[in-house]
């Protein structure tokens, strides 16, 4: 592959994805037998075991576009099933920071969805898959996780929405805005995986500290991402 230099047999059939590669990093100590298959780009790739099952945890980076690439590759590898673990901005009053959010539908207003849904005339939202959506809640409860189903925004831009973005969206039931779900979901309808996220809310777009940090927002994360490698490790592939 061009961004991930890898080959076939270094990448799982599960695999979690995350936009930190600090986070990739540090969530690979929870992984059997790790090994670095990729770190060209920063895109910090580690392929180990999970629950006795083979897992992959790789680094997309920010944003849809760098996104796609990665998802791209891990799919074109043998990847079959790919969970975002990640943080988002909270814009309804039912969801709390350190909340989850686990999407079923992301709307798409980012460049890189809408170059891939006109190319493969897709008409309807990007969608997580519905198996895959109740494992990570199942395995958030687990973990004490208050987790939320909904849908959300994926988003090009992280300054830009402002309190009249978030009030049009909240009116229409969005619990938020993120930057990579929909180039996921969409692009694992073109190309066969099961895709699915799983997010920590870490702060509000639309108020006056953007972005929330400290030990338990750190927790959140954590218990999000473990909860997408158990989920991850738990789903049925399907065979072709």
């Amino acid at each position: 592959m061009y961004h991930l230099k890898c080959a076939k047999g270094d990448i799982a059939e599960r695999a979690v994805v995350f936009g930190d590669p600090c986070r990739t990093k540090a969530l690979s100590s929870f992984l059997d037998r790790p090994s670095l298959v990729n770190r060209n780009r920063c895109l910090l790739t580690y392929t180990g075991e999970y629950m006795g099952t083979k897992l992959t945890l790789s680094t997309t980076g920010m944003g849809t576009p760098s996104a796609a690439i990665v998802c791209e590759e891990l799919a074109a590898l043998g990847a079959k099933c790919i969970i975002r673990a990640g943080t988002m901005g909270s814009i309804s009053e039912k969801v709390s920071v350190g909340d989850a959010v686990i999407p079923n539908k992301a709307i798409p207003l980012d460049g890189t969805s809408h170059a891939y849904r006109e190319r493969f005339k897709l008409d309807r939202l990007p969608v997580a898959s519905r198996r895959i959506a109740e494992l990570l809640r199942s395995a958030a409860l687990s973990k004490c996780v208050m987790a939320h189903t909904g849908t959300i925004c994926t988003s090009d831009t992280f300054y830009l929405e402002g309190e009249e973005d978030a009030s049009h969206w909240k009116n229409k039931g969005v619990l938020g805005f993120e930057m990579e779900c929909s180039a996921i979901f969409t692009i694992g309808e073109i190309r066969g995986y099961e895709a699915g996220a799983i997010l920590a809310v870490t702060g509000s777009p639309h108020g006056k500290q953007r972005v929330l940090e400290g030990d338990e927002i750190s927790m959140a994360i954590e218990r999000c991402a473990l909860s997408a490698m158990e989920a991850a490790v738990s789903v049925e592939l399907a065979r072709k």
